[in-house]
């Protein structure tokens, strides 16, 4: 898939499925800091079969990087066709992954979001 489309699309998707899931109000702004516990405890509690894990990576990918840009001052970026976030940390060093691996690898292993986002931002 197109990594700028999946950019273009996280926001979107994100309030589409949260809302479905009953995590947000319909019509209401994302507040991902607030969703973060919510959100984190959901997934692990989803049974997610071999045939749904693109569509949990898409959106825990979506949700890691969004969380990052709105409360990390956090840039997202494509390079080489792969999608990469860029953390900011003190001493003008910085924080680079993909946050699609790292969604991967946390549904795979029931890993909590809630905890990830934590690490990363600290």
């Amino acid at each position: 898939m197109d990594p700028y489309k999946v950019l273009e699309e996280a926001r979107p998707m994100l309030d589409a499925v949260l809302t479905q899931a009953g995590l947000q109000a319909p019509g209401e702004p994302l507040d991902l800091d607030a969703l973060r516990a919510p959100f984190s405890q959901w997934l692990q509690a989803q049974a997610v079969g071999r045939e749904d894990l693109g569509f949990f990576v898409g959106l825990v990918g979506a949700f890691i990087s969004q969380y990052l840009l709105d409360l990390a001052n956090a840039s997202v970026q494509v390079e080489d066709e792969r999608i990469s976030v860029r953390v900011p940390l003190a001493g003008g060093r910085e924080r680079r992954f993909d946050p699609y691996a790292a969604a991967s690898s946390l549904i795979l292993k029931k890993g909590s979001v809630a905890d990830f986002l934590a690490s990363v931002c600290a």
